[in-house]
């Protein structure tokens, strides 16, 4: 009989998440496998990929063991995949269990009786999400709203809860949370890059789409007969299944959105860079308003002018950085101007798309946040990574 593995130093734990995610995979579990730490992680796979029957070999690009299990809809994802990712966690024997979504609390009394380690990465405010939710009626509303804060609640008895940002963070105790923001990891691509003037007169938007991520602005900038010549809308991420598709399929019919589908990660940064200026036409919905969006600091990282819904919090990260345009928020008139403004400015475009990627440099990276993840893993399991491996 082969003799049976050494246990994992720590599992990331995701029913929902993709095991592609930047996040949940590239940085938090790629940091702690290049720190020195045996790391696996279990996710979801792509659509129609079967379950993995044990850990894979470590990923090539970032040494993490992956288990991957098959996509479901949300109410078998609840049932089965939370299920089913707990006890792939367990099978790892890692006394270290990060857990990434919130329908996997459930599990976190369980783990606290087999003696691991549970910590929870509070990607989203829940109650704030909740209240965003306009289509909710007053009894769906009321019954989301006790799940969200008796999620807040059954988070506070883990070990230790990391916040994406400091409005989450502020509805932990403060003994027992690390602030680790969702910012990009720098690469060699983006700094080798053509400066944004020298790119093709692209606008791009990256990430997932609906009425609230600001599609409806989306196909307004793309259908405006006051888009500068020779400009067009590049997308690229999943669309909302409840969205009304029918203007947004119809300029990509007609060539003036070009819709990339979903891509991997390092795709879709690659496609960034073949960009002039990065579009985050989010709505102000309560929960996006308090959110710090991965893409805005994904947009400047690659050299790239913004414009950008005017929320408060976006604008004060910002403020002392004149590297994008605000706009009201659901005006696609307000976006052509901007990028007419762009395309008749190329020194404008310059110095925002400079200024951006010089704050990133400077305060919004990747390796700055991870020793904050890595100094908690210290203490928590009472094992040193290893410092020459870190930020390779």
């Amino acid at each position: 009989m082969a003799p049976r593995p050494r246990p994992f130093d720590i599992v990331h734990v995701s029913s929902a998440h993709p095991w592609t995610d930047n996040r949940v995979h590239l940085r938090a579990a790629a940091s702690a496998a290049r720190a020195g730490y045996r790391t696996a992680l279990v996710a979801v796979a792509a659509a129609g990929v079967g379950a993995d029957p044990d850990w894979h070999l470590p990923d090539p690009e970032t040494g993490v063991y992956v288990r991957r299990i098959p996509a479901r809809r949300r109410g078998r994802r609840v049932l089965v995949s939370s299920v089913q990712v707990v006890g792939a966690a367990l099978s790892s024997r890692a006394p270290i269990v990060h857990l990434h979504d919130p329908e996997l609390l459930w599990a976190l009394p369980l783990l606290r009786v087999l003696h691991r380690t549970v910590v929870y990465d509070a990607h989203e405010d829940l109650p704030e999400q909740v209240r965003g939710k306009e289509y909710l009626g007053p009894v769906a509303r009321r019954g989301s709203t006790v799940a969200a804060h008796a999620a807040v609640a059954l988070a506070r008895r883990s070990r230790t809860v990391v916040a994406a940002t400091p409005t989450i963070a502020r509805r932990f105790r403060a003994d027992r949370t690390v602030l680790v923001r969702n910012v990009p990891r720098l690469r060699a691509e983006d700094t080798d890059a053509p400066p944004a003037a020298a790119r093709g007169q692209v606008a791009v938007y990256l990430g997932s789409m609906s009425r609230d991520r600001g599609i409806d602005v989306l196909t307004g900038v793309a259908a405006s007969p006051g888009l500068p010549d020779g400009w067009r809308v590049v997308t690229a991420g999943p669309i909302d299944s409840a969205v009304d598709r029918g203007a947004f399929d119809a300029l990509v019919d007609t060539g003036r959105i070009d819709h990339r589908g979903v891509l991997a990660p390092h795709a879709a940064r690659d496609l960034l860079v073949t960009a002039r200026v990065g579009l985050l036409p989010l709505l102000p919905t309560p929960a996006y308003a308090a959110s710090i969006p991965t893409k805005l600091f994904e947009y400047l990282a690659a050299g790239l002018a913004v414009v950008a819904t005017d929320v408060p919090l976006w604008r004060e990260l910002l403020d002392d950085a004149d590297c994008a345009t605000w706009v009201p928020p659901g005006d696609p008139e307000a976006v052509v101007a901007a990028l007419r403004r762009y395309d008749g400015d190329p020194e404008l475009l310059r110095q925002h798309a400079e200024a951006g990627r010089a704050l990133v440099l400077e305060r919004f990276r990747w390796d700055h946040e991870e020793h904050v993840l890595l100094d908690l893993y210290r203490s928590l399991s009472g094992v040193s990574p290893m410092p020459e491996t870190v930020g390779r």
